[in-house]
This record gives C-alpha cells, structure tokens and sequence, in this order.
C-alpha cells in the first residue's frame, strides 16, 4: 500500500508540472502575439512620423535657385526605383528643393519682374520657333488668370502654323509665340528689330527659341545640318547684343518615341524617320556654337521628363481619344501614338521648372 500511495503522489506531481508548463507555453505565446501586435501598431504609428520627418527635412533644403535649366549645374535627384523625384534638383553644392508655382505665384513673380525692369511697361516674353515650342507656349499659358486675357486668334487652334498673341491689361502682360520652324535668315532680321537701342522698350524680358524638327523632318540631307550650323553662327552674335533688357533661352530637343505606325512625319520610309538619334546631333551643335555666348542659356535639364514619358509610352502606349485631343487644348499631344511631341505630363513638369528657374531669385515666396 505504501507503494500505491507513492506512486499516486507522483502521478499528482507529474500532473502539476504538466499544468505549469502548459500555462507557461501558453502565456509566453500570448506575450509573443501581443508584442507582435504591439510591433505591428508601433510600426503604423511611426510611418505617419517618417513621412513627416521626410517632409519636415525637404522643407529645411534651400530653394533651387541659379541656372536650373542647364543640366551640367543642376541635375533631377533619383529616388531607390530609379525615377525622378521632380521635386528635388541636385547640384555641385547640395540638393535644393523647387516650389510648385500657382497661378498665385505665377503672377506675383511676373509682376515682380516687370517691376524690377524699368523698360517694361508691359512685360513681354516670347515663344519662338515650331510646333515642340509651341506646347511650352501653352503649357505657360495655363499659369496664367483669364481676368482680360485677349488673343490673336480667338480662339487660339490647337494646331496652327502662324503667330500668336496673348495680351492682358490687368497683368500688363503680353505672350507671343512666332511660328518660325526653320532657322534661316528670316529669324535672324526679325530678333535683329529688337537690338535698335531706339527699340529697346520693345525688347521681350524672355526670348525663348527651339528649332530643329522641320530640319530633320522636311530635308533629310547632311548638307542641311552643315546650313543649320551655319545660320546658328550667324544669329549667336545678334543674340548677345540683347544682353541688356533680354534673356535668351534656348530649348533643347527633347528625345522622341520610336515606334511609328503609320504616323505621317519623317518621309516615305522609315529610312528617313525623325529620330531622337538626330534631334541630339543638332543639340550637340546648339550647345557646341552657343558655348561661348554667355548671355544664351541652354535649357535641357528636362530632358530627364521627356526620357520618362517615352519609355511609359513605350510600356504603356495609351492617350487620349483624337476627340479628346483636339476638344481639350490643355492635354495637347498627351497621345502616345504622336511619337514626335512630348505628352502633357512632362511638359507641365518642365514648366514647373522654367518657373523656378526665373522666379526664385526675384522676389521673397511666402512658403
């Protein structure tokens, strides 16, 4: 009997130990789980504070300011997937931060500027060149009030191959784009008109000039590039006489797509296609003539939205509806089946950025 007894006190033990061990396996995996819930809203809570951190950091980077638009000193900083973070530029000296322009700010620094230049009763900036240039033209349009704003034509085309003229009273701001594809002759005496020191009222503040498309597009001969060479020799001196109450901009050619079907640029065959191999030949001779002509600036610091826009066309190749692009001049050449001009998206970047470049430093931005 005492041997029965034993052994039951030592059943009962057995089960006690077994007890105890259960409940420490169950609480220590009870603790797991809420610690793991507790990692889990943690977690929740400090991504609100990362993204804030993140944003309070950008808002302490100085503003861009300088020659934005020329890539050799500011370049697009690429964010971990590869893309461009169109907020930030990057520079020898440190990143910088740009400002997203408003129609308020738009105007506060044109009326800034004409304030600033005692020649400009009404400032005058100018869009010279072909159909590429033209869309810069609109897309600077849009950051403009229609409080009084009066065209030639009204309304404007969406495809037109002549002058145009924005004018408001209210602003004391006129906007011209001079349909001038070519570069010739003809471009060199009209810019000539405006270096007349009796003409100097008449000086735009802004000249903005691209031109190369119809030489690729409608010649297709060496000799041509060899001509295009010659005549930017001739107008790079008439362009530094303007140095005083002028600022010349030149727009580089942005890369195009290369998928055609069918569309009708470039010639019969695909032998005689405009190329964005092309479109930087003569971007290389723009910059190579220009080069010692301090008073022209280079704008190609774009290009890096344009690369982008083609290659989501290629990925994508989706756009608007013909109806849509010719009822809607706002999202002009968005379509991605118009492989020679860039889509709206970039466009309206690019134009974030020649904001920048010539607001920043003229007035104080309540940020």
């Amino acid at each position: 009997m005492p041997h029965v007894a034993f052994l039951m006190q030592l059943h009962r033990l057995v089960l006690h130990i077994d007890n105890t061990v259960c409940w420490f396996l169950i609480l220590l995996v009870c603790t797991c789980h809420s610690n793991q819930r507790q990692l889990k809203t943690y977690t929740r809570q400090l991504e609100p504070t990362q993204k804030t951190l993140k944003k309070l950091l950008d808002n302490e980077l100085p503003i861009c300011s300088g020659n934005l638009l020329d890539q050799r000193e500011y370049h697009y900083e690429k964010e971990k997937l590869g893309s461009f973070d169109s907020r930030r530029l990057m520079s020898k000296t440190g990143p910088c931060r740009l400002l997203q322009y408003t129609v308020e700010r738009a105007v506060a620094c044109l009326d800034a500027i004409r304030e600033g230049s005692p020649h400009q009763n009404f400032l005058h900036l100018v869009f010279i060149g072909d159909s590429r240039i033209r869309q810069q033209f609109f897309n600077f349009l849009v950051l403009i009030p229609d409080h009084d704003r009066k065209s030639q034509p009204s309304p404007i085309p969406l495809i037109y191959h002549e002058d145009i003229e924005v004018i408001s009273d209210i602003l004391r701001l006129k906007l011209s784009f001079q349909w001038r594809p070519l570069l010739d002759g003809n471009v060199t005496e009209a810019i000539r008109q405006w270096v007349s020191p009796n003409h100097e009222e008449k000086q735009p503040y802004f000249i903005f000039l691209s031109m190369v498309l119809w030489h690729i597009v409608r010649i297709h001969s060496q000799e041509e590039y060899t001509v295009y060479q010659e005549n930017l020799k001739d107008i790079s001196p008439v362009l530094s006489q303007l140095t005083n109450n002028s600022r010349v901009i030149w727009l580089n050619q942005y890369p195009m797509l290369t998928f055609y079907e069918g569309m009708p640029y470039g010639g019969a065959s695909n032998l005689d296609i405009i190329l964005s191999e092309n479109a930087h030949r003569y971007n290389e001779a723009i910059r190579s003539i220009l080069a010692n002509r301090s008073s022209v600036r280079i704008w190609d610091s774009s290009n890096p939205l344009a690369e982008e826009y083609v290659r989501s066309c290629t990925l994508i190749r989706r756009g608007h509806s013909k109806f849509a692009l010719s009822e809607d001049p706002d999202h002009s050449f968005i379509d991605c089946e118009d492989y020679i001009h860039t889509g709206y998206s970039a466009l309206s970047l690019a134009t974030q950025l020649l904001f920048n470049d010539i607001c920043n430093a003229h007035f104080e931005i309540d940020f």
